[in-house]
């Protein structure tokens, strides 16, 4: 589950590139992530979630495909669907954000308050759509004994972007599939711009590797077979990628 988030944060958009083009051929690839706009779907999402109730917001901001953990692993959408709102919405400010260099996902990060002295992180990954807003593809999270302090300022970051071979060249990549695979049959994922750990889960885990269009982002879910999970992101900095989000939730107490 989740999670104010400060008007200020919105200063981190003139500090973090926020459009360019495609370099017209071969070479490094110009960035055309947007921190801005997730920033503005969090914002967006905290809202909703004051006005509209904690379930109907999470169901109206969902994307198709979303999951979420309650605590296994479920289809967003059929567990949002006509579930009602609790009486009093959970509170969340985002204190990270991280992007792909074509922006296509992104990952944020933060904590939540809710009734009470209940307190806790989160860990968001966002999906652009085809009209190029935002949705929540992943959305997890867990408590903490502590409230978590905000960061003086909103950290975001944009990954590198990968050198692509000339397209007029001989190491042009081969051109995308122009359809898609068939309905109920997973799409592959595209290549990463470098490797990232081999998947080392025990037995009976629910394990799931997610990334973004261009392979500079990627992260990985895993629910453990007692309950418990993690969540691990990487980013494509300085010629490999980089972790840069590791959370834990331990296993749901019995009873």
């Amino acid at each position: 589950m989740k999670r104010l988030i400060p008007l200020a944060f919105l200063a981190l958009a003139a500090t973090v590139p926020a459009h360019a083009e495609r370099a017209p051929r071969g070479g490094m690839m110009r960035p055309l992530a947007n921190p801005s706009a997730l920033i503005a779907a969090e914002m967006a999402f905290a809202r909703a979630a004051q006005d509209k109730g904690q379930w109907t917001a999470f169901a109206e901001t969902a994307a198709p495909e979303a999951q979420m953990f309650v605590p296994r692993r479920v289809s967003a959408p059929e567990w949002l669907k006509n579930r009602a709102n609790p009486p009093a919405a959970v509170k969340w400010q985002a204190h990270a954000v991280w992007m792909a260099c074509d922006g296509s996902v992104g990952v944020t990060r933060g904590a939540w308050a809710g009734e009470g002295s209940a307190t806790g992180w989160f860990t968001t990954v966002w999906q652009r759509q085809k009209k190029g807003d935002y949705k929540w593809l992943l959305d997890q999270g867990g408590p903490s004994p502590t409230p978590i302090a905000a960061p003086d300022f909103l950290e975001g970051k944009i990954a590198d972007c990968p050198v692509r071979p000339d397209p007029k060249g001989d190491e042009a990549p081969p051109p995308a599939p122009e359809r898609r695979p068939a309905k109920g049959v997973p799409e592959p994922l595209p290549p990463l711009a470098g490797p990232i750990p081999s998947l080392d889960a025990p037995a009976g885990a629910d394990a799931k590797d997610g990334r973004s269009r261009d392979g500079t982002l990627a992260w990985r879910s895993v629910v453990l077979p007692d309950g418990a999970r993690d969540f691990i992101a990487w980013m494509w900095k300085d010629g490999a990628m980089a972790e840069v989000v590791s959370t834990h939730a331990d296993a749901p107490k019995a009873g």
